[in-house]
């Protein structure tokens, strides 16, 4: 009977192995939600993470005249999409800090690209 006990108690580590796998999954995929707006002449980004531990808002303020170039890298396998932001200014080249689109729908990609190919073409 004491044997049948440990057994059933050894399946219980499946689930818990399973659950971690799938936050690990998670916290290397770096799902951000974020926000692209035109305002003026400024382009504004607001973005948090999606965690809910450790969560901070921030967002970046990037002028339009200042705005050079975007590229979209794929990490980890293709776990990670990432989009960068760089500029130009008289400082030199600069490069903001990564965006995820994995939270993205590919219409919500493709909107978001149009959008920063059209910022490049205004230059």
């Amino acid at each position: 009977m004491a044997l049948y006990f440990f057994e059933k108690q050894t399946y219980m580590i499946y689930p818990v192995i399973l659950i971690i796998g799938v936050y690990i999954f998670l916290l290397l995929r770096k799902s951000d939600y974020f926000f692209l707006q035109l305002a003026g002449d400024k382009i504004i980004v607001r973005f948090y993470t999606a965690h809910p531990f450790g969560r901070r808002y921030r967002a970046l303020e990037i002028p339009s005249i200042y705005f050079d170039s975007y590229e979209i890298r794929k990490q980890y396998l293709g776990i990670r999409t990432m989009l960068y932001l760089k500029t130009n200014t008289p400082q030199g080249r600069f490069l903001y800090p990564p965006l995820s689109l994995a939270l993205l729908s590919a219409d919500q990609i493709k909107a978001t690209i149009q959008l920063l190919d059209s910022l490049k073409k205004t230059k």
